[in-house]
Order: structure tokens, then sequence, then C-alpha cells
């Protein structure tokens, strides 16, 4: 798998972390969904791995995802930033996974940034 960043995506990504700590993770969030099978992709930083964690390429550096979750994405990925909705979407050439993929820290917090701060 294979993941390419937008340079304006780049640039939302590093205004986002700042100086939070942990590698890109990009973390299929269950959480309020019902079940494992339905869920929906988020850039994590995460701190800690397990057995089940794999790294993928990306043009950031490798990307941290659970094995299991890999089937659901194609190979070749990319994520952009949208400025008129403030918004990282990733995508790959056949479909939207998230129009809206947010960043979380280690902790599971959502992290924001000023709406006109890209």
């Amino acid at each position: 798998m294979n993941l390419t960043f937008t340079p304006a995506a780049i640039s939302r990504v590093r205004a986002l972390r700042q100086n939070l700590p942990g590698d890109l993770y990009l973390y299929y969030l269950t959480e309020g969904c019902g079940c494992e099978n339905s869920g929906i992709f988020t850039l994590k930083l995460a701190t800690e791995t397990t057995p089940e964690d794999i790294a993928f390429t990306s043009n950031l550096g490798p990307i941290l995802i659970a094995r299991w979750t890999a089937i659901f994405l194609e190979e070749q990925l990319k994520i952009d930033f949208d400025s008129k909705s403030n918004a990282l979407i990733l995508k790959s050439d056949s479909q939207f996974y998230n129009r809206n993929l947010l960043l979380m820290d280690a902790d599971n917090n959502f992290v924001y940034t000023p709406k006109n701060e890209q």
C-alpha cells in the first residue's frame, strides 16, 4: 500500500500536528459505529504499537495501520486538503474513504487549529 499526501495536505498535517509526539497511523475508528466492520478512517498519532500494526509507505515516511483494516483500502491512496471545507480528504482514484479526515493525538483527543489557519 502507498499513500501520497498532496502539498496542501502536508501543510495541514504539519499545522495540526505541531510538536505532538507519535507516528502517523491510519486508524480505523469504530467507537460508536456498532461493530468493527462499521467505522471510519482517521489519522492518529501513535506512541505505542501492537503486533497487529504494520507500516506502509508514504511521501511523509512510514504510516502505521492495523493489519486487519488494510483490507478496506486500495493499494494507492491519497490525502488531500480542501481549503473551502477546511478538511483533509482520504481517497483513491475510484472512491472517497473520508471527506473529513481528522487527526487524533495519542490520547484519542481530536486535534484542531483555527479554521483560517492552514
